[in-house]
């Protein structure tokens, strides 16, 4: 078994409480494609009811030239923690989200992600970094119109 590499980073979104973004992460990633659609090309729920553990989902991306254009990712729900308003999903890695509430009108996501290289040859995952960054900030402008 390759050994477990990690990421992380975090966003301070303005105008959208810690609340509002857990509850998007939980119950509306499908529409992604509406308010994300430079990257995401569609998202569709394969199993479950959408928003609990067990839950599978396709999804179509557009991630540069390193990667085609496109990729196609199937995710599965692997942690739904209302509390602590952590949200993990896997694919190729781990990826979880944990939301706190910042100053003000703001909230803080902290993005944990693991990971296993094919070879050591292959690079981190920070294209997908980038592209949470900006899910991120879509999600909260999306939020802020729509409250």
């Amino acid at each position: 078994m390759a050994p477990i590499h990690r990421l992380h980073g975090q966003d301070e979104l303005k105008n959208c409480s810690a609340n509002q973004y857990y509850n998007f992460l939980k119950n509306d990633m499908t529409k992604l494609p509406l308010i994300c659609p430079r990257f995401f090309k569609s998202f569709q729920i394969l199993a479950g009811d959408g928003n609990s553990v067990g839950t599978t989902w396709l999804v179509k991306l557009a991630m540069g030239t390193s990667h085609g254009g496109l990729v196609t990712l199937k995710q599965k729900i692997i942690v739904v923690d209302d509390e602590s308003r952590k949200f993990g999903v896997r694919y190729t890695y781990t990826v979880t989200p944990i939301v706190t509430q910042g100053r003000d009108q703001s909230c803080l996501v902290k993005l944990f992600v693991e990971y296993e290289k094919d070879n050591e040859n292959v690079p981190p995952p920070h294209e997908y970094m980038e592209l949470a960054t900006t899910m991120n900030e879509a999600i909260a402008r999306h939020l802020a119109t729509n409250a």
